[in-house]
């Protein structure tokens, strides 16, 4: 027995056909959906290549880097002082180390303190030497965390030489 709208469709339509047409219909909507919503394109984490040459990690939970994870150490200096930690290591770590989101590089005057600052990829690594990489916070939140020297001249310093970490968020 044909169905109501089986009845207004022209020639010898089945019911089989009918219903196989409905439910392209619905992927198709669906499938459309998907893709303006954008939750049909995985994002894939490509390795960065930092201002000077440095190689950043590929992926954002560190794992490629440490296998277990690490413990984060909350920042020293600069904008993310009092919000969740995400990088490790270093002497001092924090957003004021940072340029265009990599370790700052170069001879930098900080309130009369001339800093000299230089990227580095032998500090984070197992088989490949990398310069940063990627943490995520508990609220979701994506940072850089980028290995550098710098050494300090004047107001007391006489060219003693730190890890620091520039933290950025991406």
């Amino acid at each position: 027995m044909p169905t109501r709208a089986g009845t207004k469709l022209p020639g010898t339509t089945g019911r089989r056909t009918f219903l196989r047409a409905v439910a392209l219909g619905v992927l198709t909507i669906g499938a459309t959906a998907l893709d303006w919503s954008g939750l049909s394109r995985l994002r894939r984490a490509n390795a960065e290549i930092g201002p000077n040459g440095m190689q950043g990690w590929d992926r954002n939970d560190c794992h490629d880097a440490y296998a277990t994870g690490y413990p984060e150490l909350p920042d020293t200096s600069g904008a993310y002082v009092n919000t969740y930690a995400a990088c490790f290591g270093g002497y001092w770590r924090g957003s004021t180390y940072c340029e265009a989101g990599w370790h700052k590089y170069g001879t930098w005057n900080e309130n009369g303190v001339q800093v000299d600052h230089q990227p580095l990829s032998n500090t984070c690594g197992q088989t490949i030497a990398k310069n940063a990489w990627r943490w995520t916070t508990p609220d979701k939140k994506v940072y850089r965390c980028s290995d550098g020297f710098s050494t300090f001249w004047g107001d007391g310093s006489t060219g003693q030489t730190y890890l620091t970490i520039c933290r950025a968020e991406l």
